[in-house]
């Protein structure tokens, strides 16, 4: 969590961190505490000039799963100027309701004005809904602490899993709030140097509060025919809230292709031994369509290639049809943003190297011998399939 979030009360003991374990027969049965919720999920989306933002669907596909476990609603609040068309989106993806605020002053992001409406409406909610998601992007990582501190409940950040189940609060150093808390919010992320992952939980108060990395859940297949309601939300913003102005907004200019959106992402690491093993992976990755060349942080560190190109816990996590990681040992926090590929692909001359835990295939040898292998085997074939496509549109 960082330092600006508040909090969190975090389980005591058992294999997670958490109390689970039954209590001993000649003890008490825990007293059932129900913090008062109205069961719903509520997603916060994020869009940039009307577009809705990737990582919002893959909330509203979490989201439809802890809905279901909870037997609540999934609802959304989407924030801008001129989104109709975006809110059937939002329910084409899992949403069965979407809260609109629309107002020319909701166009471009600034943190106060979203915090006023966003808490505006949660405060007519009695009971308070019982979960609250946002994307652990820029956006999400500026708004969510301030929601949070001001309902003065726990938030988890950037987790890679969410789930429903109980806790049992047994220290008696809180003697108010022992007893058993059921349909709780399970935010589980990496911590300890990404050795570990933490299950961490929030019971007191609801909202209970995560962010998630784009790329890790899942969203929903759209379905044009899935029905929902669109609410239209006040938009009361006070003096206070304008102190923020944007004068102009310069978005970056990338060149090629994204490694969040490639199908064929190409990834190297130290043991490529210097910035110019790069070209190589360059030319493997130029072997296939839609395809990107990734790193591992400790290259990016090392200045070998920018951080647009980082993958893993604090770069971005791709899910890409197919993943080649070349000379990457695979610590665990370049691990957690791959590990979803359709095909990986691992080559390392160390055979005890544990990106070759996740690895569909694995190589064990020299990059620098096994990739031109690969791309004149690649060329060859392509070559071949070429020749083969021309003699066909000729008959």
């Amino acid at each position: 969590m960082s330092p600006e979030e508040p909090k969190q009360e975090a389980q005591e003991s058992g294999a997670w961190g958490g109390g689970e374990a039954a209590p001993k027969p000649d003890a008490e049965p825990l007293r059932e505490i129900i913090t008062p919720s109205n069961k719903e999920v509520i997603v916060i989306a994020e869009q940039v000039e009307g577009q809705i933002q990737p990582v919002t669907l893959e909330l509203l596909g979490a989201g439809r799963d802890l809905a279901d476990k909870l037997g609540g609603q999934l609802s959304c609040v989407l924030l801008g100027h001129q989104l109709e068309q975006a809110a059937q989106t939002l329910i084409q993806y899992g949403a069965e309701i979407v809260y609109l605020a629309d107002s020319p002053e909701l166009k471009v992001y600034r943190t106060l004005p979203y915090k006023r409406v966003i808490t505006d409406l949660l405060k007519t909610f009695d009971p308070p809904p019982h979960i609250l998601l946002l994307g652990s992007t820029t956006t999400g990582r500026d708004l969510a602490p301030r929601i949070a501190a001001f309902f003065k409940t726990g938030l988890t950040a950037d987790c890679t899993e969410l789930d429903i189940g109980p806790y049992e609060h047994t220290n008696k150093a809180d003697p108010d709030k022992l007893g058993l808390y059921p349909g709780c919010l399970y935010a589980i992320r990496p911590s300890f140097g990404e050795s570990l992952k933490a299950r961490i939980l929030g019971p007191w108060n609801n909202p209970q509060m995560a962010t998630t990395r784009p790329g890790v859940m899942v969203p929903l297949k759209p379905d044009p025919e899935r029905q929902g309601e669109i609410r239209h939300i006040p938009v009361n913003l006070l003096p206070e809230d304008y102190r923020l102005e944007v004068l102009e907004i310069v978005r970056e200019v990338q060149s090629g292709v994204s490694i969040a959106d490639a199908d064929v992402v190409v990834a190297g690491g130290y043991g490529l031994g210097g910035p110019e093993g790069f070209n190589l992976l360059k030319d493997l990755a130029a072997c296939f369509e839609n395809s990107a060349v990734g790193a591992s942080r400790k290259v990016v560190d090392a200045g070998w290639i920018p951080y647009s190109n980082q993958v893993g816990q604090t770069g971005k996590t791709v899910r890409p049809k197919i993943y080649i990681a070349c000379g990457i040992s695979g610590a665990i926090q370049h691990r957690v943003g791959m590990n979803k590929s359709g095909l990986i692909i691992a080559i390392n001359k160390d055979p005890d190297a544990p990106i070759f835990q996740v690895a569909h295939h694995g190589i064990v040898g020299d990059v620098f011998q096994v990739v031109p292998e690969l791309i004149r085997q690649l060329k060859s074939a392509q070559s071949v399939a070429g020749a083969s496509s021309s003699e066909k549109s000729l008959v």
